[in-house]
């Protein structure tokens, strides 16, 4: 099933199945909550007073651990000849879980106070330089995450332009992260790429614990692969290390498609609704309804239906069984000219043939599977 925007965000906080046990849970996490900012407070005069050492930067990272509930587990070896990472992207503090345990920098573009941005390992990418960066730290990878916002995990995003050139030799970074009652992160129509998402953080701060397991791959070389070819590489890498699905979304189009989705009216669910139902007549139109409720997609609800992943219960078929004298049927498959038309109008005339075609093909293989004995046109 081919994955859409509404299933790789979460727009609700809520996960778990029991509100129950969330409910008599919140009294705990309000106190949870207080205790974590004085301990905020206190991270934040540390990070002050103290000097600028490796040993209390690795000291304050596991304040700041404690502070939001941070436990995280490795697996895999570091490289210590790859000075980037390349990993997925989870949640808003994936640069402290990755800083914590494998002295990283990650690049954001976030507007935040400089001993927060510091204590979470981030460095603003504007303001970053990479040979300085490698002359001052040699021992301090830099971590990259190209998709530029954080999904839910069930698939990976889209590749964005690099910040600088990436080296030779890079290692695969696999993020996934666990918690109970509620999702990390939560897509709202404000999320923007430069502001800290500081409600997740928030619900960090009230989490007993999320657990964030970092996966170390084997590094890539680049070989004779350019920029683009090596970017491919690591992505299907990772892909394959998460077993999930890559997709052409970027982050952009996924944030506004959380906003459209719930703004999205009924009268446009009704449309996609009919033209689903001239391709599938037998599908009850409720049960139409519901998945394109979710997919939102004509193509990917009809595929749901015909392949078995959406259930229905057919409905009786009044049609009766044609004759060899009837009229031709209703449904030709068009056939495709293989030219690229010049004009935007004869490019669109290629799309509704294409489409029609596409449906076409639906219908027929659903009146096969369901074998029903209707007239269909063989060319």
């Amino acid at each position: 099933m081919a994955l859409t925007v509404d299933k790789l965000i979460n727009d609700d906080r809520f996960c778990g199945d029991n509100v129950f046990q969330f409910v008599a849970f919140l009294p705990f996490a309000l106190l949870l909550l207080v205790a974590r900012v004085f301990l905020a407070l206190f991270l934040w005069i540390a990070s002050i007073i103290l000097p600028n050492k490796s040993a209390v930067r690795q000291m304050l990272s596991t304040l700041a651990c404690w502070t939001f509930g941070v436990y995280v587990k490795t697996k895999g070896t570091r490289d210590p000849r790859c000075s980037v990472m390349v990993a997925n992207y989870v949640s808003c503090l994936d640069s402290l879980a990755a800083s914590h345990v494998l002295g990283t920098i990650s690049l954001r573009k976030w507007k935040v106070p400089p001993f927060f941005a510091s204590t979470l390992g981030i460095r603003n990418a504007a303001q970053f330089v990479r040979k300085q960066h490698f002359a001052d730290c040699p021992n301090k990878p830099v971590l990259l995450q190209p998709e530029g916002g954080p999904t839910n995990g069930k698939g990976l995003l889209k590749f964005t332009d690099w910040p600088f050139q990436i080296g030779n030799r890079v290692q695969p970074v696999a993020i996934t992260v666990e918690r109970l009652f509620t999702n990390v992160t939560v897509h709202r129509q404000s999320d923007a790429r430069d502001k800290f998402p500081w409600s997740d953080a928030l619900w960090f701060l009230c989490t007993p614990v999320t657990v964030f397991q970092l996966r170390l791959l084997p590094p890539l070389e680049r070989l004779d692969d350019d920029d683009n070819v090596f970017a491919a590489r690591l992505r299907q890498t990772l892909a394959e290390a998460l077993e999930v699905e890559m997709t052409e979304f970027k982050w952009e189009e996924l944030n506004r498609g959380s906003t459209a989705t719930r703004r999205e009216p009924p009268a446009e669910l009704v449309r996609l609704a009919r033209q689903v139902k001239e391709v599938l007549p037998r599908v009850p139109m409720r049960d139409i309804m519901r998945d394109l409720s979710v997919t939102r997609s004509v193509d990917v609800t009809i595929t749901n239906f015909l392949e078995g992943v959406t259930p229905f219960t057919p409905e009786p078929s009044d049609a009766p069984t044609p004759s060899t004298s009837q009229a031709q049927p209703r449904y030709v498959t068009p056939v495709p000219t293989g030219v690229f038309p010049k004009s935007a109008k004869e490019r669109q005339l290629s799309f509704q043939e294409k489409k029609a075609q596409m449906i076409a093909d639906a219908r027929k293989r659903y009146i096969e599977r369901h074998g029903l004995s209707l007239a269909l046109n063989n060319c």
